[in-house]
């Protein structure tokens, strides 16, 4: 709640193991404010957030495993390929070796030559810097993907290769994902399960 005004009221969303859920809704509607609540960068009023089976509304941010994609992808421009890829890891003490071998997995995953891992993110495309935001989302083995409008930065004339590309990828890793965005189309192109959500309220769309 914003200054006495609602801005999530009494949503009820449940996610199954691999499935993708889209929310759609105009600038202002709350998209990103659940997100935040997720993360836990914003706590909510009232209210559960459950991952598997256990509520973490009261756990510290680095606790609650999971891999957030913002709407700039959120990459550090003065590392590289491989450290942006690492940094979880890094933050979580993981040894050199576990580190080096997540890269190796990640850029094969996400289908990223391993001679990108030294090259600096500002000097890659969109749909590969996007790319490389999910590898680092992944290296720390989330069990739940946030991803905030990740179709608003591609280009017309690439943008049903990567959506068809991230919606493959997403899947492949059987982790459950929710996608916030603007777009209605881009909602119908990525979930299996749709929403829109407005004054705070979500309803299913088809």
């Amino acid at each position: 709640m914003y200054n006495g005004i609602k801005i999530l009221d009494r949503l009820n969303l449940e996610l199954k193991e691999g499935e993708i859920i889209t929310i759609a809704g105009k600038s202002g509607s709350g998209k990103t404010t659940l997100l935040l609540c997720i993360l836990g960068f914003v706590r909510q009023d009232g209210g559960k957030i459950v991952l598997h089976g256990q509520p973490i509304q009261e756990l510290p941010i680095e606790e609650r495993q999971l891999g957030y994609v913002p709407q700039d992808y959120g990459l550090f421009p003065h590392l590289t390929v491989e450290e942006n890829i690492t940094f979880g890891l890094k933050v979580r003490e993981r040894p050199l070796t576990v580190q080096k071998q997540a890269v190796q997995e990640l850029l094969s995953m996400v289908r990223i030559s391993p001679r990108f891992a030294q090259r600096q993110v500002t000097d890659l495309s969109g749909g590969e810097k996007q790319r490389v935001a999910l590898a680092r989302a992944l290296a720390i083995k989330p069990d739940l993907f946030l991803l905030d409008e990740p179709l608003s930065a591609i280009d017309p004339e690439t943008k049903e290769t990567v959506t068809k590309e991230l919606r493959a990828l997403i899947k492949k890793t059987k982790i459950p994902a929710i996608i916030i965005t603007h777009d209605l189309q881009d909602a119908k192109s990525l979930g299996d399960q749709r929403y829109a959500l407005k004054k705070g309220k979500l309803r299913k769309v088809l």
